[in-house]
């Protein structure tokens, strides 16, 4: 079993953000969540007893009742078969590397946005795949993402081979060298044997994605995926990226479209430097802070699913498709907020949306290795973290 190694104190990665006293999900909200915990065994609701990376030992694990909360449409045979291609490829021992138990709480410390070296990523590495493995294990992540969501997945990590050149060429103002960063520094692991009636996740990870996809028959889990970038854009072997630009122009336009009373309505009290509930933190989520969307006009309404849509549409599109009909239908309940600044180029520039299911957020960061602002993201569903289980 992969071990998980907690980044050193003395990295300039930054640190989780400030969180004021006394912020915690309300009556409501905490009602919903407990009866969904007794109701739908949500992942993180209790005790998880961590098991063993064996595929002997991953099919016990998805064995109890599951219900799930799921919008339909997901294309689950699919994964599966690529799933199934891709572990065909491995010897025993590194399927004993890639299956988990669907239970393990691995599942929940084994991605970040610190760079490999400094926390342990679950599953197998690319750098020990031959091509072949890893063009098995990118079509695993092919089939699971739409064109969009994959084209970005690719693009992520791209930037880390930029980020390994620029520092190995002495153009970083980060610590450590360029070998800190590379797209062969991503790994692929399974929770549960992939199937199409039992439920399995697809977890895949390094520097600056983390994408946990939890399949049951024919509902699909985004939640909780995390992706960044830095930097914004770049150029590679002639090449130009500009990864997560539908998420930055997408949430800049859901707030420049709200009036200045709006604005003022919406602003989230206390500061973040980082997201909220990213990598370590699974909750609880807090009270729901401010404009209400099914308040706003139907313009501004849009504005608000065309940025929700960047980070659903990640996902295979008849899914997505489902889940964003999902997420409008509950803008009553759901808010938008912000905390400060709304600028793009501002490293302050914080945006989230809280809905009863859906929960965004959109981080500005410092650079690390380059100067500039650049973007941490998490996209989660609180009624399917981590799936069902």
């Amino acid at each position: 079993m992969p071990t998980v190694v907690l980044p050193p104190a003395a990295s300039t990665t930054p640190v989780p953000p400030a969180r004021r006293d006394g912020r915690e999900r309300s009556r409501v909200r905490r009602a919903v969540a407990l009866v969904a915990c007794l109701g739908l065994g949500l992942a993180g609701c209790g005790s998880g007893d961590s098991g063993t990376s064996s595929s002997e030992t991953t099919a016990a694990s998805s064995q109890a009742p599951t219900t799930s909360t799921g919008a339909g449409k997901a294309n689950t045979a699919e994964v599966v078969s690529a799933a199934d291609a891709f572990l065909k490829t491995l010897s025993d021992d590194e399927k004993d590397t890639a299956l988990y138990e669907f239970g393990d709480d691995a599942k929940t410390t084994g991605w970040s946005n610190f760079p490999t070296g400094g926390v342990k990523r679950n599953g197998i590495e690319f750098a020990g795949l031959d091509d072949a493995q890893k063009k098995a294990a990118l079509k695993v992540m092919e089939a699971a993402l739409s064109e969009q969501g994959y084209k970005e997945l690719q693009d992520i990590r791209a930037a880390d081979d930029y980020l390994a050149e620029a520092q190995g060429s002495g153009g970083g103002r980060g610590p450590g060298g360029g070998d800190e960063y590379s797209s062969d520094k991503y790994y692929l692991a399974f929770f549960g044997e992939p199937s199409e009636t039992e439920q399995f996740m697809v977890e895949f990870g390094g520097h600056h994605a983390a994408y946990n996809i939890t399949y049951y028959k024919d509902d699909v889990s985004l939640s909780p995926t995390l992706t960044a970038i830095e930097p914004q854009t770049f150029e590679l072997n002639g090449t130009s990226y500009a990864p997560l630009k539908d998420k930055r122009d997408t949430t800049m336009a859901a707030i420049a479209a709200l009036s200045d009373s709006e604005l003022e309505k919406a602003e989230i009290s206390g500061s973040f430097d980082d997201l909220l509930l990213g990598p370590g933190n699974d909750g609880p989520f807090p009270d729901p802070e401010g404009v209400v969307v099914g308040d706003l006009s139907q313009q501004q309404q849009d504005k608000v699913t065309a940025m929700i849509r960047t980070w659903v549409d990640d996902l295979d599109e008849e899914a997505a498709e489902a889940l964003i009909a999902k997420y409008v239908s509950a803008y009553g309940e759901t808010y938008i907020g912000w905390s400060g600044a709304t600028d793009i180029d501002n490293e302050e520039t914080y945006v989230r949306v809280d809905g009863p299911a859906v929960w965004i957020e959109f981080s500005n960061q410092g650079g690390i290795v380059l100067d500039g602002v650049h973007q941490h993201t998490i996209f989660r569903d609180e009624t399917a973290d981590y799936g069902w289980n």
